[in-house]
């Protein structure tokens, strides 16, 4: 599903700045890592406070940790695990997600 698409259907507008990058790229960003570290993650089922949180959380990962290997957006995924759950990300993603 395209960024824009879940944004609008959660009444987020996909240009709203997060940091210097707009919700659109942020959450395409964030996409990417959820399809690659946490695919049960049902994120197109997330509510629109819940994604302002992970769109915000992932502003304050991105001034945290570089930006190789999907750190930030690991960074903010994993911050937000336990809200996640209730979309589908599993004990599984979870240890796929961590720095370890």
């Amino acid at each position: 599903m395209k960024p824009s698409t879940l944004l609008k259907r959660a009444g987020i507008k996909p240009n709203k700045p997060v940091l210097l990058i707009t919700a659109e790229e942020s959450l395409e960003n964030l996409l990417e890592a959820i399809e690659e570290y946490c695919p049960n993650l049902e994120i197109n089922k997330m509510t629109k406070k819940d994604i302002e949180v992970l769109l915000d959380d992932y502003a304050n990962c991105i001034i945290n940790y570089h930006p190789e290997n999907c750190h930030q957006e690991r960074a903010a995924l994993l911050e937000n695990f336990d809200m996640l759950k209730k979309y589908g990300i599993t004990s599984d993603d979870y240890n796929q997600l961590d720095f370890c």
